[in-house]
């Protein structure tokens, strides 16, 4: 199979820009995509170094499941992790065509300015021998524990979002990304400031309703959300349609995503990479939920269960 297919294999779906392989594993299959600062249409392309082996997405999604994100994090100095930012954006600027007067991509690795969105496109940027601390850091933990992805507590379904508490009590919420989008989030495009407002304000009103009838709910610190929502907010967070196992989602990407697809044009967020079609029209909602779980309890990460069925 030649590059062209297996990368669009590998990724649901033909990449919307031009791209290299940069690094392969010892059978020759592709690991890491070096990619164009501008997708095919124009549309900036932040994150230069692209993870899309299966394999790697494993080691990785676990590490992350395992608190991984904030470890790292901690564990790198501050300004060392803000130099290597700058690398990173100052290589991908480079290749920006001189004439160019449109989007530019910004942020650093995976398009963020601060601190570690996501362990995926360090490892991705690491491997193809880029001088990154956070990827030093992921080499020394990647395999120091075993995969381990709790039980699902929240499990969001197109018109329902079911509680699972650790006692066993469950409890339910009336609303899921369908009935969501249709109630508050179709009828402007991107959706008004107050269409987001009143959708926020429903589940945090269902939510208060759980926290009433399960006092438990209220002393909840980790929660894993899964659901096929779940798995397409997954594979829009690391960028690619394979994040197999779990990701850490935390609070500051959370409200970075919301923020980008509640300012979108829907045909603008369908160029998201990862994001599966049939998921354009109700991410938002589903950004729109988890928000309001993570505000209401004040979580500073949930953990998506990636890869459940369609």
């Amino acid at each position: 199979m030649d590059d062209k297919a297996r990368v669009a294999e590998l990724l649901g779906r033909r990449p919307q820009g031009r791209y290299e392989v940069v690094v392969r594993d010892a059978d020759g299959d592709p690991v890491v995509l070096r990619n164009a600062p501008l997708l095919d249409d124009g549309t900036p392309m932040p994150t230069r170094y692209w993870l899309i082996s299966p394999a790697e997405n494993r080691r990785i999604g676990r590490l992350e499941a395992d608190g991984g994100v904030d470890a790292a994090e901690a564990a790198v100095d501050p300004i060392e992790l803000a130099a290597a930012h700058d690398r990173y954006a100052a290589e991908r600027d480079r290749e920006l065509p001189a004439d160019h007067t449109g989007p530019r991509p910004s942020g650093g690795v995976g398009g963020t300015r601060t601190g570690v969105k996501c362990l995926h496109a360090h490892w991705a940027w690491y491997l193809a021998g880029g001088d990154d601390p956070i990827g030093r850091w992921i080499a020394e933990h990647v395999d120091e524990r075993p995969a381990q992805a709790p039980a699902p507590v929240l499990t969001i379904e197109p018109e329902r979002l079911q509680v699972t508490l650790p006692s066993g009590a469950t409890a339910g919420v009336p609303w899921g990304p369908a009935n969501l989008t249709a109630a508050w989030l179709a009828k402007h495009d991107p959706p008004w400031a107050a269409d987001l407002t009143n959708a926020l304000g429903t589940i945090t009103d269902h939510l208060d309703d759980v926290e009433r009838e399960h006092p438990e709910w209220a002393q909840l610190t980790q929660v894993t959300i899964g659901g096929p929502a779940a798995t397409a907010l997954a594979r829009l967070e690391v960028g690619h349609e394979h994040p197999e196992g779990s990701v850490e989602f935390t609070r500051q990407a959370a409200e970075e995503v919301f923020r980008l697809v509640a300012t979108e044009r829907a045909a603008d967020r369908a160029a998201n990479p990862g994001l599966p079609s049939h998921h354009v029209d109700t991410i938002v909602a589903t950004c729109v939920i988890v928000v309001a779980v993570m505000r209401h309890r004040d979580l500073p990460a949930v953990t998506l269960l990636a890869g459940e069925a369609e």
